[in-house]
């Protein structure tokens, strides 16, 4: 029999918060990355041929192969994750996420894992997949990544992560485990009383997730999730918040019908403009996509709005990487009527269901959960009760605190016969990414931006 003692963990999401990386000039023998367990990956029978979006040819300069193969990891994983949520929402239901948030948060945990745990969590996330066959170099391509998404990027653009341990104040935690947690993800350790009072530790973790995010994210762990059985959260939070580099004019912003379902409209406020983004129409797969630089042009937002006819939810399951990525080399610079809706969406899910249902079973399992890792002693008597995932987007004519889009008003302008016409006035899916790494940063579903 187990113990009683608890690891929650918090995967939390939207805009993120700060975090100084101390580590983007360092080679992999700078750091001491020996974490208890290691997982590798077993060597395959027949030489692999290598994914198209992991071509050597299309890495950006300069760039580690192996921090895009983490790049394409995480987004591996955030469409797995997404079709594991449309399976448990109406179509009418919006859906917001950030995989990137997810990902990093389960990569703090790995750092205690072992045996079969481990093996789970490089599976899930797809961490597996990385040329490097230890699991403890994901954390260095981790810390690489985060160098390149967080770095300044203009003035009007934000994107900031931050990342907390917060751990029961009797207990001793692996030196190791902190040393590793603060050196990558800056993740430092802060005692909480949870045995004589969680609830005031439930206070102060959330207290320290809307000062992090702009108060756009509270209340995160809901009243009763933490108890004098938890042992550590775990948190990670993402803020963004950018300019459009072309805004929306206000003066073209007017009513319009957004149809949610055949039988369902609403009016939302439409913005309007006509110019170049990089755009394409793909007949064959009934979608057309939008793609909108932010200030700066290395965070973009995408739009994938299917055709008219054609239900969301058929271009949300056929939807994987590789015709996703191959959409984006598609795209180029095209003159676009594009009509975009004013909306806010809001998330909050427990990920515990999805992640187990994706194979991630051990974890959440108090008789099979091994993370030695976390404590001193080594103690195998800690395992994962709840993941709490909670996000937020706002878009208007200035940009976006997290991203979306639907109508068209041309009232008073020249009619141009070259331009193409984006009319996003039913469901669409929205991505958000860091563009030169090909990050997925927030993806969603935009189905019912109606009540604002």
């Amino acid at each position: 029999m187990r113990s009683a003692d608890w690891l929650l963990f918090l995967a939390f999401l939207p805009w993120i918060s700060s975090a100084e990386m101390d580590i983007c000039s360092a080679k992999p023998k700078d750091l001491a990355l020996q974490p208890r367990c290691i997982y590798r990956k077993p060597e395959p029978e027949a030489p692999e041929e290598p994914e198209p979006e992991l071509k050597s040819e299309v890495l950006p300069e300069p760039m580690n192969p192996r921090v895009w193969e983490l790049s394409n990891a995480n987004s591996h994983f955030a469409l797995s994750l997404y079709k594991q949520l449309t399976r448990g929402r109406t179509p009418e239901q919006n859906i917001f996420i950030s995989p990137i948030s997810i990902s990093t948060a389960f990569a703090m945990t790995k750092l205690g894992a072992c045996n079969q745990t481990l093996e789970q969590i490089m599976k899930v996330f797809q961490f597996d997949t990385i040329s490097e066959k230890t699991s403890d170099q994901v954390h260095f391509f981790f810390a690489k990544l985060n160098c390149r998404l967080y770095r300044k990027k203009d003035q009007t653009t934000e994107l900031i992560s931050a990342n907390r341990l917060f751990g029961e104040k009797s207990l001793v935690f692996n030196e190791t485990y902190q040393n590793i947690s603060e050196t990558v993800y800056g993740a430092k350790l802060l005692p909480l009383n949870f045995k004589m009072n969680p609830e005031e530790a439930r206070v102060t973790i959330n207290d320290w997730i809307s000062n992090r995010t702009n108060n756009r994210i509270r209340d995160t762990l809901p009243s009763g999730a933490l108890d004098s059985n938890t042992v550590l959260v775990l948190v990670n939070t993402i803020f963004f918040k950018g300019q459009w580099k072309n805004k929306f004019p206000k003066e073209y912003v007017s009513p319009s019908d957004f149809y949610v379902s055949t039988d369902r409209t609403c009016q939302v406020p439409m913005m309007y403009q006509e110019t170049q983004f990089r755009y394409k129409h793909f007949p064959d797969d009934k979608v057309q996509l939008l793609e909108m630089p932010y200030t700066g042009d290395d965070i973009t937002m995408v739009i994938i709005l299917p055709s008219r006819g054609n239900p969301l939810s058929e271009v949300e399951e056929n939807l994987d990487l590789k015709k996703l990525n191959g959409w984006l080399d598609q795209m180029k610079d095209t003159t676009v009527s594009a009509s975009v809706p004013r909306f806010r969406v809001q998330d909050n899910l427990s990920l515990k269901e999805k992640l187990q249902e994706m194979g991630l079973t051990d974890l959440f399992n108090a008789n099979k959960a091994s993370l030695p890792g976390i404590l001193e002693d080594g103690s195998d008597s800690l395992f994962i009760s709840e993941a709490f995932h909670k996000t937020f987007l706002e878009v208007n004519e200035e940009g976006s605190e997290a991203a979306a889009v639907t109508a068209v008003v041309a009232v008073g302008r020249s009619f141009n016969l070259q331009r193409e016409v984006f009319l996003a006035n039913r469901p669409f899916l929205v991505l958000i990414r860091e563009a030169t790494v090909n990050t997925l940063l927030f993806v969603g579903r935009v189905a019912d931006p109606c009540d604002q």
